[in-house]
């Protein structure tokens, strides 16, 4: 069993509530979103998305991943700063792949440095 899942059911309801402010039926939105209808019906018997669909319903619900993860296991995670600040960097439109990996090594090496100091 994974050490991080889906916690499909607040998922579900995030949906829910979002799909009913927008007057849309659960058909309505699968059309909108380019998914099967089907993919809500599993949803509500607990069965989780793939990864795209996932991306996909994140993406219409402008909220993160985050909101929807749980450890399984009772394990907790501590956020990797660096990591963090390198995806946002590799995400952003206006910065190309060589300048990212530039101001990632600028950045690994600040923090190094300063959390060296505490």
């Amino acid at each position: 069993m994974p050490e991080t899942t889906v916690d499909v059911k607040k998922l579900y309801a995030a949906l829910d509530q979002k799909r009913k402010v927008g007057d849309l039926s659960w058909r309505e939105l699968a059309r909108a979103l380019k998914i099967s209808p089907s993919t809500f019906t599993r949803m509500a018997q607990g069965l989780k998305p793939d990864v795209d669909t996932f991306a996909t319903l994140l993406r219409w619900l402008a909220m993160p991943a985050e909101h929807f993860l749980r450890p399984s296991k009772g394990k907790k995670y501590e956020t990797e700063p660096v990591a963090v600040i390198c995806s946002y960097l590799r995400s952003a439109p206006n910065i190309s792949e060589r300048d990212a990996a530039a101001l990632e090594d600028i950045i690994q090496v600040a923090y190094k440095h300063l959390a060296g100091q505490q």
